[in-house]
Parts: C-alpha cells; sequence; structure tokens
C-alpha cells in the first residue's frame, strides 16, 4: 500500500496552529484503458433445440439465433492500479482472470494515482448520483449518505461465501448489522525492528516488556540512533499500550474516550518526547519522511503493515541487506494482555447502492466480488501483493509465499494478544489517526493532560449525548 498513513497527514497542523488549538481545547486520473481486453466480443447463445418432432424442419419452423448478450460494464475507480503500487501486481491478476471467466463482464479501471483525490472524486460522484459501481476506500460517511450497497443479504444467501470471512473482517465496515464493505487488506501491524541498529547498541533481542522498551531506547540513543519515529506507526503503538491493559479494548468500544487506559497510554508516549528518542522535528514530519528515516537506518523500530515489506524494507532506496536485519515482532507488554499485535482491517471495498436498480449490473458485480473475495483471490493476494485480504486461506496451502512475508504474518502466533479494532464508527473513521492531536500536543511539550484535552476534543462528536 502506497499512503496508508496519508489521512493522518490531511490533519497535521502547524507547531503554531497547534498552540493555539491547545489553548482552546485546554479552556474545552484520467481513465485508463479497460484492463481485461474490452474489445473481445461475447459469444451469441445457441439456438433452440428441435424436439423429436421437428428433425425435419421446414423453414419456416427454424427458431432465429439468439442475439449476442449485451456486454456489462462495470466502473471502478482506485489507486492500486499504478505500476508502482504494491497491488499492482495482484489487480492486473484480477482483471485478467475475471474477464477470462466471465468475458460478458467488463472491468472500466479508472486510475487516480493519488489516494485522497480518488476519494475525493468518488464522493464528488456520488454527490451527483454518480456513484462507481465498484467503491474503491468505502466508508461510514458514504454508508450514511446511502451511496453503499448493503452486502449483508447477499452474504446471508451463500453461506459458503459469507464463511471465508471472520466475524471482525465483517463487523470492520458494517454499521448497525449492515455490512457495507470487504477488507481487501487484513494485516497483523507488527513491532519491526533494526537488528542491526539494536546489535550496535548493545540490545542483544527485541523487548518483550515495557522496563525492557525503555532500557533499548535508552542505549540505541547513547549508540547515536533514534529509537523511532510516530509518522508511521505512532498511533498503532498508543493503540497497542492501550489494548494491553485490562479493559482497554472495551473502553474504545465504548467510546470512552477519558478512560484511564487512554490517560496511561498518552503518559507512557511522552516517555518518548522527554527522553529525545524521537526526532525534535517530529510535528512537522509527513509519514513519509517518518518511515524513511527507518529505509535509512537511523531509527530502531516503526509499526506497519504487510505492504510495508515491498514499499519500504525491500523497496527503492533501502540497503539490500535490509531485509536479512529486519525481525518482526508483537509490541513489548505493558498490562495484563501482555504483548500486543493489531490485525488491521483496511481498504473497504463496497458496491454502489444504485445497483439495486439493474438486476442484471447487480448481479455482475457481486460475481466481480465472489471472484476477487475468495479463496483463490486470497491466495494471489498474498502472492502478488504480499498481503492477505478478507477472505481467509490456509498459508500452508500456498507454495512459494516470500519467506519474508511468511516471517511477518506469524508475528500473530508470538503475541499474547491478537486484536482488530472495534468496528464503531469513531474507530471506522479515524483508526488510524485517532490519537495524533493528542500526540502532537506531546510533541509540542504540552503536559498529559493538554494531550488528553485535544484528543477529547477532536473525538467528542463520536459520544453520544
Amino acid at each position: 500500500m502506497a499512503s496508508r498513513e496519508c489521512d493522518r497527514n490531511t490533519r497535521a497542523i502547524s507547531r503554531r496552529e497547534l498552540l493555539r488549538m491547545l489553548g482552546i481545547a485546554a479552556g474545552a486520473a484520467a481513465a485508463a484503458p479497460l484492463l481485461s481486453a474490452c474489445g473481445e466480443k461475447a459469444a451469441p447463445t445457441s439456438a433452440p433445440q428441435p424436439t423429436a418432432a421437428q428433425t425435419q424442419p421446414t423453414s419456416a419452423q427454424v427458431q432465429p439465433t439468439a442475439a449476442p448478450a449485451e456486454p456489462i460494464t462495470l466502473r471502478y475507480q482506485n489507486h492500486w492500479s499504478k505500476e508502482t503500487d504494491a497491488h499492482y501486481e495482484g489487480m492486473n491478476w484480477l482483471y485478467k482472470e475475471f474477464h477470462a471467466q466471465y468475458p460478458d463482464i467488463k472491468i472500466e479501471n479508472i486510475l487516480n494515482p493519488d489516494s485522497q483525490e480518488s476519494r475525493k472524486k468518488i464522493l464528488a460522484d456520488c454527490a451527483a448520483g454518480d456513484c462507481p459501481d465498484i467503491i474503491h476506500g468505502a466508508g461510514a460517511d458514504m454508508w450514511a449518505g446511502g451511496y453503499l450497497l448493503d452486502l449483508t443479504p447477499h452474504l446471508d444467501a451463500d453461506p459458503e461465501w459469507k464463511a471465508l470471512f471472520s466475524q471482525d473482517t465483517l463487523d470492520a465496515f458494517s454499521t448497525d448489522g449492515h455490512v457495507w464493505g470487504i477488507s481487501a487488506e487484513v494485516s497483523p501491524m507488527p513491532t519491526i525492528w533494526n537488528m542491526r541498529i539494536l546489535n550496535e547498541a548493545g540490545v542483544s533481542d527485541v523487548p518483550k516488556t515495557w522496563d525492557e522498551l525503555l532500557a533499548a531506547c535508552e542505549k540505541i540513543k547513547a549508540a547515536g540512533k533514534l529509537a523511532t519515529s510516530w509518522g508511521v506507526g505512532g498511533a498503532h503503538q498508543w493503540h497497542n499500550i492501550i489494548v494491553s491493559q485490562k479493559g482497554g479494548r472495551e473502553a474504545l468500544a465504548a467510546n470512552q474516550f477519558d478512560a484511564p487506559q487512554i490517560v496511561e497510554a498518552f503518559r507512557r508516549m511522552k516517555v518518548f518526547v522527554d527522553n529525545k528518542w524521537i526526532p525534535d522535528n517530529e510535528i512537522e514530519l509527513t509519514w513519509q519522511q517518518s518511515v524513511a528515516l527507518f529505509v535509512a537506518e537511523k531509527t530502531a523500530f516503526y509499526l506497519n503493515g504487510a505492504w510495508t515489506i515491498g514499499n519500504e524494507i525491500t523497496g527503492q532506496g533501502a540497503a539490500p541487506d535490509l531485509k536479512d536485519n529486519v525481525r518482526f515482532a508483537p509490541y513489548p507488554a505493558v498490562g495484563e494482555n501482555g504483548t500486543t499485535v493489531e490485525l488491521k482491517q483496511t481498504t473497504a471495498i463496497g458496491l454502489a447502492r444504485k445497483l439495486e436498480q439493474n438486476p442484471a449490473r447487480l448481479e455482475a458485480a457481486l460475481k466481480f466480488f465472489k471472484f476477487w473475495f475468495s479463496e483463490e483471490g486470497a491466495r494471489q493476494w498474498i502472492l502478488l501483493t504480499r498481503s492477505p485480504m478478507g477472505a481467509r486461506v490456509d498459508l500452508k496451502s500456498i507454495s512459494g509465499v516470500d519467506p519474508l512475508l511468511m516471517a511477518f504474518l506469524g508475528v500473530q502466533d508470538q503475541a499474547d494478544t491478537v486484536y482488530s479494532l472495534p468496528g464503531t464508527k469513531a474507530m471506522q473513521e479515524r483508526g488510524w489517526d485517532d490519537c495524533w492531536t493528542g500526540l502532537q500536543a506531546l510533541m509540542a511539550g504540552k503536559s498529559v493532560e493538554d494531550a488528553m484535552a485535544a484528543f477529547q476534543s477532536e473525538m467528542s462528536k463520536y459520544v453520544s449525548g
């Protein structure tokens, strides 16, 4: 995935604006060619077979050949079909193989390389009554706007298909029991360590407890490196601290944004600021600049999903042997729930509600969904994009999986607690950056109380009166 932290960056503010805000809070694509061999024509249906009494039909008795079925074109705007995206090969496979199986259904791929601009265009089209048939990056706002099809009855009508998805996957993109999206990426978010930096700092193993983490960070600093950068993975670190504490995930599920587990998470994150274990200019960094520090081997750890293997660890600018010097681990234990790793449900794919008005188009769109989100689709997604999806598949049944990816995914077996964020509106909309204004407060030298005030102000709209 190319820009998994970009939602957080759209909310980033300058230091001056932040300080002013904190004072208030404390007091209060051009259309790409059809990638599915659009020039191919549908085969005509067969003429009716004669009955036994019609073995010698007259010309008047011969039935005319049925006209070829009219091809159905489904519009799909996305940023995954650009050549530099980690999903590019997967998208090529999807379009090619789906068209081979369903030649009468064409997927009109509309490439918008920027994920944020693509979503803005989708929302604008939907507001104008012209939603794409297949909706990339579906969200709770789109469901509330009436743009998304309720997938629930279609899942219930096909129990075999529904069984491919865990309840967490279905809950992640649903509202009041109505499933409106299927996750195209389900990835653990482990702590990714540069063992070369740890060894040079005199740290023999990855930290497994909070005290071990603090000791390691101090040694890393003494060796002239930074422990981490929050621009990529800071929010995941914060969530891990909360969930490791008893009742932490339940507090998030209940929108209890003043919960003691949340206060404790900000308190522990402040230690990184106070000890200068993150960049001095962290508040000004974009996520791209943040992750680039790890690629340049200036930071010892960060947290991200499986897409980071292709995008960063083995990507452009990384040392050829960086991949041989990384280790994936759960986040160190903070509370009673022990070591943690989040299983991130992300990139919801939905269908437009307008498809209900045309049964043939709806049937075609459901065929595309069932082809993509299938056991074979899940296998190909892992092999071609290095990322699991919502549909489950046994990894042991797949040959040729990158050993680095297998090690990455295996972190789930090492953690004491594997969790997904609750499927609340707050987590659906802000699960990547819900704590960012609070973390910015800490970066600006403010107190834990100030961070809590900024966080609660930001999240207050999700608290019912």
